[in-house]
């Protein structure tokens, strides 16, 4: 079964520019590297765009084949080692362009993907 993290988050005051430029970055370096990303199955970056006081909201959606390949991809990245240094430099993340007290992280499961229109 597959899973989904879902992180989210707003845009820090006056970073809108850095913020799109950032994720650009991120997302391409991630696409030049992806061998070091084999249980990402997919990602996804979005943006709420209709939904009153909620819009503005961005998200990245990760899915992953199973809960033991998301918990190998963390446990791989999590002192940011190795070729994980240099994502680590490009992570979004650390620039300061989020507002960290708006963000959340879930993890979601997938049901009946059968019946899915892809």
């Amino acid at each position: 079964m597959a899973i989904f993290e879902v992180e989210s988050w707003r845009v820090a005051e006056g970073k809108q520019a850095e913020h799109d430029a950032a994720m650009r970055q991120w997302l391409q370096w991630v696409n030049d590297h992806r061998e070091l990303f084999a249980e990402w199955r997919s990602v996804r970056y979005l943006s709420k765009y209709i939904a009153g006081e909620d819009s503005g909201r961005y998200f990245v959606v990760w899915e992953y084949d199973s809960l033991t390949a998301f918990e190998a991809y963390k446990a791989r990245r999590a002192d940011y080692t190795g070729s994980y240094e240099e994502y680590k430099e490009n992570d979004p993340y650390y620039k300061d362009v989020f507002d960290h007290s708006t963000m959340t992280m879930e993890v979601w499961n997938d049901e009946d993907r059968d019946l899915w229109l892809e």
